[in-house]
């Protein structure tokens, strides 16, 4: 089967998008794989960020150093500051590995910390504020916002390395912004507002309730949940009821993690789906009130797997009955949820299907052959590979990772094809996922 028509890179697009009004990404959407002339090669759009003493977070400008102080990124100079002592006290007691991925999951901690709740600087206006909890996909451009996808993921991080009430911050900002019927937005503003009129989408209710059961998992209770988010996630149960509540079970077609229009339902939406409801079954087995009965919910749970395995297997691709294989392959095994029919199988040689030249990984196996690795994914493959019990693979890719970082040790969105880092650095997705792959999760179900 040919690859699907691959659009331009997830938030590559945004500047595009800025420029057309009352449009979304589906304008600049769906053009053929291969090299366009008008396609410039992703630069580098800032080295990291450092947090001065009055609070304020500033992206650092390509090439530029800066010296931390110990655990934050707190310039040193402002070590004494309140700023400082707050980026301790955040983290104090996180547990990170104590293994050679030590270095790299400290990183990925004090940016993640950085990117949540900031005062991000803004050169030439007042800073931007964002309230407790709002997890900021990066720290320039059009990666100013909200994802309600990589918040939920911030979340669970923030909860596998021990900080509970940052999990719990994220938690209950995400039912702050969440529609009423439960859905999300693509991104929000620091406001809480919709910054274009991309549509929604389909896999935010049930990121959000994923990182609820990992956060419940990690040993959060049961009533903390209901008093911190406990209507968001109702409203969450409801939306993913609604979208199952059809005679095939699977949700409708949806915008993705790869940020573009599909007229064919996505695995990246499909599996958020299921993910969602079997943590609402866990939760409400574990006393939470969440509108829907236990067993109506682990009976929908097992109907939309079903559904699944009959229409995604045996290719798994990223499309419904395609072999189009993308990074959502991971979604459908361990760490997420028990494996799916024949989900194995397509897993073992998914990487090497992404791979780059430069050792990371490109979204999917249809993505344009521009060289461009994805740092998001290709962490994500990497905490798969690790649960999985391919340890050789999850190595190799930690490894790369590690060794693309920016100068100031910040985890970029991208790395081109001569291995430079590109796009906004630190990436809060990466981040998350970083300490998600590195953490030790006694929790994670049985491969």
């Amino acid at each position: 089967m040919s690859p699907a028509p691959v659009p331009p890179a997830r938030r590559d697009l945004l500047r595009a998008v800025a420029l057309l009004p009352a449009t979304g990404a589906a304008v600049v959407a769906g053009a053929a794989a291969g090299s366009h002339p008008w396609r410039r090669e992703p630069a580098l759009r800032c080295e990291g960020v450092v947090i001065e003493a009055d609070g304020a977070v500033c992206a650092l400008s390509p090439g530029t150093a800066a010296v931390y102080g110990p655990g934050t990124r707190v310039r040193a100079s402002a070590r004494g500051s309140e700023a400082a002592s707050r980026q301790r006290r955040r983290r104090s007691g996180a547990r990170l590995p104590e293994s050679r991925w030590a270095g790299l999951a400290d990183d990925a901690l004090a940016d993640l910390l950085a990117l949540t709740g900031p005062i991000l600087a803004t050169q030439g206006q007042p800073p931007t504020v964002f309230p407790t909890g709002a997890v900021v996909a990066g720290p320039v451009g059009g990666w100013r916002y909200t994802w309600p996808r990589d918040a939920s993921f911030a979340a669970a991080a923030f909860s596998a390395v021990g900080l509970r009430d940052e999990a719990l911050a994220v938690l209950a900002h995400l039912a702050e912004v969440q529609r009423p019927d439960g859905g999300f937005e693509a991104r929000y503003t620091a406001s809480g507002g919709v910054p274009d009129s991309r549509p929604a989408q389909g896999d935010g209710a049930g990121w959000m309730l994923w990182a609820a059961g990992r956060v419940m998992a990690d040993g959060a209770g049961i009533d903390e949940l209901g008093t911190v988010c406990g209507a968001g996630l109702v409203r969450a149960v409801g939306n993913l009821m609604a979208l199952t509540d059809t005679p095939s079970h699977l949700p409708p077609a949806s915008p993705d993690y790869w940020e573009v229009p599909e007229r064919v339902l996505t695995l990246g939406t499909a599996a958020p789906v299921l993910l969602g409801l079997e943590a609402a079954t866990a939760l409400a087995r574990a006393g939470l009130e969440l509108g829907v009965p236990a067993q109506a919910l682990a009976e929908r749970v097992a109907a939309v797997r079903n559904a699944m395995e009959r229409n995604f297997a045996p290719a798994w691709g990223r499309h419904l009955r395609r072999d189009d294989v993308d990074a959502a392959i991971a979604l459908v095994l361990p760490p997420f949820t028990r494996p799916l029919a024949g989900a194995r199988t397509v897993r073992q040689t998914a990487a090497a299907r992404m791979h780059r030249p430069t050792g990371g990984l490109a979204p999917g196996a249809g993505w344009r052959d521009d060289g461009v690795s994805w740092t998001p994914e290709t962490a994500l493959m990497a905490w798969s590979a690790l649960s999985l019990g391919m340890e050789e693979e999850g190595a190799r890719l930690l490894s790369w990772l590690e060794a693309h970082r920016t100068g100031a040790g910040a985890l970029p969105e991208k790395v081109v094809a001569d291995g430079a880092p590109a796009g906004p650095a630190p990436l809060a997705w990466t981040c998350a996922l970083i300490l998600l792959a590195t953490a030790s999760r006694a929790s994670d179900p049985p491969s």
